[in-house]
């Protein structure tokens, strides 16, 4: 009996101290899970802002002449706080550059989160334009650096083989009021014209061919 009883309370010890090992355990590699978590859910907010931002550029694109829309980007109490807005009218990309240093895409290169390719890009400088129906004419990209993570909305060429007026339309990003602004902040957007590029005006391509354009312009104002 006095030996059966040794045994129990052995196992009980054992038992007890697997029991908190296994915590332990959990409690130390448990922690950096969730902690990696809570970054990717404050990150997925600012995506959220971003795409918001990309869809409501489509919206008043579509939508003619006088639309317009508004935008916030970032939120003041949150812990990754935006570093810069820019805005690049050369190659119509908005840039939202965001204080992080844990991120779930790869290191150090450009990934696609909405488009198909990088064709006609400023990252690749390839191809004229994308198809309608094989590709989207509006990308959104994200590139983690050290401390810093930069989403990128960029605007392309568009070729539709069913267009009635031009082959080609393009969403023409205009900066108004400053194209680099800090911090949180509200993007105001505003249509303000549609212009078709037709002979001389037109977008050469790289063979040589010169087509009509159709260009919405879109006044982006950071505030």
């Amino acid at each position: 009996m006095d030996r059966k009883a040794q045994v129990q309370a052995i196992t009980v010890v054992l038992l007890t101290g697997l029991t908190v090992g296994v915590a332990s355990v959990v409690y130390v590699w448990g922690e950096p899970i969730l902690d990696k978590r809570d970054a990717e859910i404050g990150l997925d907010a600012v995506e959220q802002d971003v795409l918001t931002l990309r869809e409501e550029i489509l919206r008043i694109s579509e939508a003619g002449e006088g639309a317009t829309a508004s935008v916030d980007v970032g939120e003041e109490d949150s812990e990754y706080g935006i570093e810069q807005i820019r805005v690049n009218d050369n190659y119509d990309y908005i840039d939202v550059v965001v204080d992080a240093t844990e991120s779930p895409y790869p290191q150090g290169q450009w990934t696609l989160l909405r488009g198909q390719n990088e064709r006609n890009l400023s990252i690749s400088r390839t191809g004229d334009y994308v198809l309608e129906g094989e590709d989207e004419e509006s990308v959104l990209l994200v590139r983690p650096q050290s401390s810093v993570i930069t989403y990128r909305v960029e605007f392309r060429n568009l070729y539709s083989e069913n267009a009635d007026d031009s082959p080609i339309r393009k969403i023409d990003l205009i900066s108004t009021g400053g194209d680099i602004t800090s911090g949180s902040s509200s993007i105001y957007l505003n249509h303000r014209s549609t212009e078709v590029d037709t002979g001389e005006d037109g977008l050469t391509i790289s063979s040589g061919q010169t087509l009509d354009r159709t260009r919405n312009e879109i006044e982006v104002d950071l505030r």
